[in-house]
């Protein structure tokens, strides 16, 4: 009777093992390895684009709030992937969770904080300094919290739920600035994300969207100079956290992050140390990616750069149409238009006199696939 006894409590206790969790579980890699994908996915929230199949799951399970507490996969589970793109200059975020009760309604000033809803949050510091980035204060103490709040950013990521089977694209994206708690200001980043789609299903909900990278030398009203050109080997402190209320009572319940945090928790909205890295890799090389490239033979713009109007050839077994869309450096759609694709090759004349000069980036989307090229606008003479 006692050996029966004896089974059955190390049978509960393996099950709640396996079902509960404490803030000293999984954590994202220690630095995470984000490839440069030919093709970027399409931000719809559904998540299978083919840039996605090769890339692993980085957790979202280190318990923050409230600190070193356990917590049940029934409740909450979570997890995202990243990847970048070398053609378009942009990060490329999908995050997924399942949650036992999606709790949204915030409007800005009317309600309880951003993050006492159920958000997505991106922690991002570009050059990994590290540090304080609350306030444009005269130090680095607790109460001032930094003397440049652009020396990181803290991305909190608000959208409607929307009904089973649709998809959102209309999205908040909260931070901090001023110069003091007597001087706060909250900025809306929400054009930092040119790109933004939350779908539900059931009890899960996916996150997809891009990300502009901006340096520390960030300003409101002059956002061109500090954005960041992405290159292989480039390492960034970055992670990402989920932030739960199971009631709506305009109070967050737990908050869980891609990385552990020292005691009492929720540190990184203050300071950039406690970031987890993420670093700029070349694609990933594997079967799913060598079919993609024997499918996509070529895509060109010529003459590059270009002065007033130039041609782009697609060669491709795809027939059909062909969306053609072009993006400024800060991730703007500034020309739309379409073709219908009957052959291998497609010559399409594009005029673009009216664009000033700059860098600028094409995608062309054939069914799921999108495919971009950068290309150079040059002074008209």
């Amino acid at each position: 009777m006692k050996n029966i006894y004896f089974y059955i409590v190390v049978g509960v206790a393996l099950f709640c093992f396996n079902n509960l969790y404490a803030f000293s579980s999984i954590a994202q890699d220690d630095t995470v390895e984000v490839p440069d994908v030919s093709a970027v996915p399409v931000i719809d929230g559904t998540g299978d684009d083919q840039c996605w199949q090769n890339v692993p799951w980085q957790s979202i399970d280190q318990v923050w709030i409230p600190y070193d507490a356990g917590f049940t996969t029934d409740d909450y589970s979570g997890h995202y992937k990243l990847v970048w793109s070398s053609s378009t200059n942009l990060l490329y975020f999908l995050i997924e969770v399942n949650d036992d009760a999606f709790v949204d309604g915030f409007i800005f000033g009317q309600t309880a904080d951003v993050y006492n809803f159920d958000i997505s949050e991106v922690f991002i510091d570009e050059n990994t300094s590290g540090g304080f980035h609350i306030f444009d204060a005269t130090g680095n103490d607790t109460l001032q919290l930094g003397s440049n709040a652009e020396n990181a950013f803290t991305y909190h990521i608000y959208a409607d739920f929307p009904d089973v089977g649709q998809a959102t694209t209309d999205h908040y994206v909260g931070d901090l600035d001023g110069r003091n708690w007597g001087n706060v200001q909250n900025p809306n980043y929400a054009s930092h994300l040119p790109e933004f789609a939350l779908r539900k299903s059931g009890n899960v909900a996916v996150w997809e969207f891009s990300l502009i990278v901006y340096n520390d030398t960030y300003e409101n009203n002059n956002v061109d100079p500090a954005r960041v050109v992405l290159t292989v080997d480039k390492v960034m402190g970055l992670s990402v956290a989920y932030c739960d209320n199971d009631n709506t009572d305009g109070q967050r319940d737990n908050m869980f992050g891609s990385v552990w945090e020292p005691s009492p928790g929720n540190l990184h909205w203050q300071n950039a140390d406690y970031f987890g890295r993420v670093k700029l890799v070349s694609n990933i090389t594997s079967v799913l990616d060598e079919q993609k490239t024997q499918h996509v033979s070529s895509i060109k713009i010529y003459p590059n750069p270009v002065s007033s109007s130039s041609q782009l050839m697609l060669s491709d077994p795809y027939t059909g149409e062909v969306l053609i869309r072009i993006f400024n450096i800060l991730g703007q759609e500034v020309f739309q238009t379409s073709a219908l694709k009957t052959n291998q090759i497609l010559t399409q004349r594009l005029s673009l006199d009216y664009l000033s000069s700059g860098i600028y980036f094409l995608q062309a989307q054939m069914g799921r696939n999108i495919y971009s090229e950068k290309f150079i606008i040059t002074d008209k003479k």
